[in-house]
């Protein structure tokens, strides 16, 4: 093989990590050195017997020495006591004798510590090299100093000691020349001054040390050595052995430092994650409710010091949010309330603060707001951002939020009234209709004590059987048969007057007097279904409709309560009918199934209400313990205005066929909606263009007509409401 496809394979098997500059450096000075160990071994081999004996007794002891390096406490650096015999066979016996020890010793040093043969070559050659400079310059002196007749001992001793400074510098810029250009650096005297101190000054030493020991032997002889060398070995040993124990101790130390700093990053991250967590929410991440009222109360502070440094508070509640978690589950719940945090984050400044305080409600602290109007118009583009689809365990769901705003400029001087004064414009905003945003005034502080004195008003109105009930009837389409009623709750303030029930119903699902309430309805009607199917024969198979809320469904004596009614009532458990939300049969199904088809094993009969506006799939449709659906009024009330609308009905009507489920249309309220779903095939309905709801009284009189010679038609009667109802 040609020479240089060697040599490119001994640089790639040599040098594989080395740079452009560093190779040109390895390549020059390695050689250069190993040209000189070469020389010193020409040069030393030539030697008397006597004198060659020396010399390999003092390159053997300089290798023994480089086994037992003394370490410098704190430091990196160590050196051996073998310098010393590097040095006295310098002074005696020539440059090349030292050379050589100097370059076995090195040489030995590396072969312990690395595998690397760069480094196996470089280390010996650079000591020899080094070692060749400095020697030649030494003699160079000396030899000057001898022809001038300077030849005093203590001159000698002085010039070794300068001769070891100077190996020490060309030593320290040939090895530190290596590592500089590997990482692509110039060589710098920054190297030089870090390791001069301490190292260079046991090197002088030595050379010293060694200077001495040639003049004693030039003068005693052979004995000098054999005297002084056993203590110097003990010397050297004791001060190996010290050094290493030092070394050690300082390693345990360090060990005892670094772990009690470990422990103290430990336990300050657990401080940290602990405070993360105290302050923050698990789900979304934002400030939780404790964080936020810290951060409003410093705002409240900043106001009342600075009134120019106003905020504003905006309070979200997501008026579907009930719906799609008890429809889709917690966990799609929970993704729901991700995105909506995304959102609302995106849409604020660096400067404000979002946070979650609970369940589906978030609240936005903006900083240094001066004027209603900018966080009206944040509040607006809130809106949009958050009433875009979103796509939940696979299906898109769509929401929006009911948005309170204050702000500073009501001159609060507690976090907590600026959250209940955000709480009551959200609940206006959420009366209005939902999907807007309303700001708080003074005014609202009257509607909150209005719900306040209501629900205590309620409660006494249900312990002393002040809340009566209307019956709207349910009748056949076709014909105008009058089928059965549903029993709704209706109450009369004796100071307010009536009271509309989606008022004081959520009241009572609030203050869980809703129990209560439906029992009281649940009884009363019952009774009054019994009489009123005793007058004729051909009421016996009237029916009732009568709703229970989530709370009632989750009570345990459910069924119970349902059968000690129909007991006490003597109604047949098949002329009751249970009307339950969508949203609660998803919810309950999985908890409180078997109660529920326990009450239709007995007869009861169960009805989904509201049906269309939640978000159950077919798949739990045809599964749900249930006997019909009733069709929600905000479809029935868009037939004839868009041809979506009629197909949903529909649809809805096809769905109920094919499982088998009779359904209901609820809020029919004109002839045109009527006739439509005649058209449809719906045939039972409920709604003003049959009837408003009845007193009892107005029943009674409708019934009495119905048994009656017929001067009308049936259908008539039931379409002349207000000639009944009083």
């Amino acid at each position: 093989m040609p020479l240089l496809p060697r040599l490119i394979r001994l640089h790639q098997a040599l040098l594989p990590d080395y740079n452009r500059r560093a190779s040109i450096y390895w390549w020059t000075v390695a050689p250069l050195g190993l040209i000189a160990i070469g020389h010193a071994l020409w040069v030393v081999s030539g030697l008397p017997a006597v004198a060659l004996t020396q010399v390999a007794v003092g390159v053997m002891l300089a290798v023994l020495a480089a086994y037992f390096p003394i370490v410098l406490p704190r430091t990196a650096t160590a050196f051996a006591a073998g310098e010393i015999f590097v040095f006295l066979l310098l002074l005696s016996h020539g440059v090349e004798a030292a050379v050589l020890a100097a370059a076995v010793e090195a040489g030995v040093a590396t072969w312990r510590v690395s595998r690397r043969w760069s480094s196996r070559i470089a280390s010996p050659a650079l000591g020899g090299l080094s070692m060749q400079i400095a020697g030649l310059l030494l003699m160079s002196v000396l030899g000057e100093l001898g022809r001038l007749g300077v030849q005093h001992q203590g001159v000698l001793v002085m010039a070794t000691l300068w001769f070891a400074v100077v190996h020490f510098i060309i030593n320290t810029l040939l090895v530190g020349t290596l590592p500089r250009l590997k990482r692509g650096e110039w060589p710098s005297w920054s190297d030089l001054a870090g390791n001069f101190g301490i190292t260079a000054a046991v090197s002088a030493g030595s050379a010293a040390g060694a200077a001495l020991l040639t003049v004693s032997f030039r003068d005693s002889g052979v004995a000098v050595i054999l005297v002084v060398g056993p203590p110097l070995a003990l010397v050297v040993g004791m001060l190996h052995a010290f050094f290493k124990q030092q070394e050690a101790y300082r390693e345990i130390s360090e060990a005892a430092a670094q772990s009690a700093r470990r422990e103290a990053e430990i336990t300050a991250r657990h401080l940290q994650e602990m405070h993360h967590i105290a302050f923050h929410d698990a789900l979304t991440a934002l400030p939780n409710r404790r964080r936020f009222v810290e951060e409003l109360s410093r705002a409240v502070q900043t106001a009342r010091e600075q009134p120019e440094s106003g905020f504003a508070v905006m309070f979200f509640d997501f008026d579907r949010f009930k719906v799609i978690n008890d429809s889709l589950g917690h966990a799609a719940g929970d993704d729901f309330l991700i995105e909506v945090s995304r959102r609302i984050s995106s849409r604020v400044r660096p400067n404000d603060l979002v946070a979650r305080l609970g369940g589906d409600e978030f609240a936005v602290l903006v900083r240094g707001a001066r004027h209603i109007e900018g966080i009206e118009e944040l509040a607006t583009r809130m809106q949009e951002a958050v009433s875009q689809p979103y796509i939940v365990a696979g299906t898109e769901v769509r929401s929006s939020a009911s948005i309170g705003i204050t702000s500073s400029s009501h001159g609060y001087d507690r976090p907590g009234d600026v959250l209940r004064d955000a709480d009551i414009a959200m609940y206006r905003a959420k009366a209005a209709g939902k999907a807007r945003h309303t700001v708080f005034d003074a005014g609202m502080h009257a509607e909150v004590a209005r719900r306040l004195r209501l629900e205590s008003d309620l409660r006494r109105a249900l312990a002393e059987g002040q809340v009566g009930i209307a019956y709207q009837p349910i009748v056949e389409l076709g014909s105008g048969r009058l089928l059965g009623f549903e029993a709704l709750a209706r109450w009369t303030h004796p100071e307010l007057g009536p009271v509309r029930p989606d008022e004081f119903i959520p009241i009572a699902e609030e203050s869980a007097l809703i129990v209560e309430l439906t029992d009281s309805v649940l009884a009363r009607a019952c009774r009054q279904l019994r009489r009123w199917q005793s007058q004729d024969p051909c009421f016996a198979e009237l029916f009732l409709h009568v709703n229970v809320s989530d709370r009632d469904v989750a009570q345990r004596n459910l069924v119970a309560r349902v059968k000690r009614e129909l007991f006490e009532s003597c109604v047949q458990p098949r002329h009751l009918t249970l009307e339950l939300t969508e949203a609660i049969l998803m919810h309950r199904l999985s908890t409180e199934r078997g109660a529920l088809e326990e009450l239709r094993a007995f007869g009861v009969r169960l009805s989904i209400d509201d049906f269309g506006v939640g978000y159950s799939s077919l798949a739990h449709l045809s599964t749900l313990p249930i006997d019909s659906l009733k069709i929600d009024r905000s479809f029935v009330s868009r037939l004839g205005l868009r041809a979506d609308d009629a197909s949903i009905v529909r649809t809805i009507l096809n769905l109920g066929r094919s499982l088998d489920k009779t359904v209901i249309a609820e809020g029919v309220e004109t002839a045109e909606q009527l006739e439509t779903l005649r058209q449809l095939g719906c045939h039972i309905g409920q709604g003003y263009q049959m009837h408003t709801p009845l007193s009892v009284q107005a029943v009674d009189a409708l019934l009495e007509r119905l048994v009656a010679p017929p001067v009308v038609p049936a259908a008539e009667i039931l379409a002349e409401p207000q000639r009944l109802f009083h």
